[in-house]
């Protein structure tokens, strides 16, 4: 029996052991293969990079057709003033003046259509017939 230990005490040691997960490496390139990686970056930069600038050339190109366009325009403006704006107001206001002579004169011919009922009516009747101010209030 050991030192300290009682009689009739059964005492189990139990040993740990520490199991240590086998720690992994990161796979990190190889000193040769790191050159390699750069240079095939920096092409797909490049490849990148040129495509930009087509396309930026591509949207000058449009932008510039576009200015043309408007000084194209201003030009025009400055040469003819509003002169057809001023031609479509003309024929827009000449066909406006026509119906309202058109409503004047069917106003008139629906005013004198009324007058010819009242006056076909009373001469029936032998009655005058309330104004039309009268025939609102009944």
């Amino acid at each position: 029996m050991e030192k300290g230990q009682k009689k009739g005490s059964n005492v189990v040691k139990i040993q740990v052991e520490a199991k240590n997960p086998q720690k992994r490496k990161k796979a990190y390139p190889s000193k040769a293969a790191i050159p390699k990686t750069l240079i095939d970056n920096f092409v797909a930069l490049q490849k990148v990079q040129a495509n930009l600038a087509e396309k930026l050339d591509a949207l000058t190109k449009q932008l510039s057709e576009l200015l043309k366009l408007f000084e194209a325009t201003a030009k025009s403006f400055a040469e003819n003033p509003a002169v057809l704006t001023a031609e479509r107001d003309k024929e827009f206001l000449d066909k406006i003046n026509q119906l309202l002579e058109q409503d004047k004169a069917i106003a008139k011919g629906v005013v004198y259509i009324e007058e010819r009922v009242d006056e076909i009516e009373r001469s029936t009747v032998g009655k005058p017939l309330p104004q039309a101010s009268q025939k609102i209030q009944m």
